[in-house]
């Protein structure tokens, strides 16, 4: 047992590690995707949950206060009542729940992956200049001293 908690403890430690020196495309990549796989599962009891039933619109729900008499077949609402009713998916809505999901959860993550850069102090490294910078205000302070000694003979 005590084998199976040092192998977490590393595995939770390298993962945090990899996951922070990590880019944003590479974050992006793996939320849009683990978004993209999960979203379609959740489908079904979505539907559900807003009022879309096997038996039909759930009175009092979502689904019935956005139902109207001009409800027309191939509608989203449609679509949604059909797929609830027959526990089916069609794939093509499977795809498009997926990648509309994964774009967004990819979107998501690098907004929040620029936010967090852009913070003066992340709980990482609270000097936020980088090296290329230091080396540049280093070069013009030297440009500076040169232009110095030539005024001065």
């Amino acid at each position: 047992m005590e084998q199976f908690k040092k192998a977490g403890k590393f595995i939770k430690t390298t993962a945090k590690t990899k996951w922070s020196e990590s880019s944003t495309i590479t974050k992006v990549c793996v939320i849009g995707s683990a978004a993209a796989v999960t979203a379609p599962l959740a489908v079904l009891p979505v539907l559900g949950v807003v009022g879309f039933t096997a038996a039909g619109v759930a009175a009092g729900s979502i689904a019935a206060s956005i139902q109207t008499a001009a409800t027309v077949s191939g509608s989203v609402f449609a679509l949604c009542q059909s797929a609830a009713a027959t526990g089916i998916v069609a794939t093509s809505t499977s795809v498009g729940v997926g990648l509309a999901s994964g774009a967004t959860a990819g979107g998501a993550t690098a907004v929040i992956c620029r936010l967090l850069r852009r913070r003066p102090n992340n709980g990482e490294n609270t000097n936020t200049e980088t090296q290329s910078e230091t080396e540049e205000y280093h070069d013009t302070q030297e440009d500076d001293d040169d232009d110095e000694s030539i005024d001065s003979h």
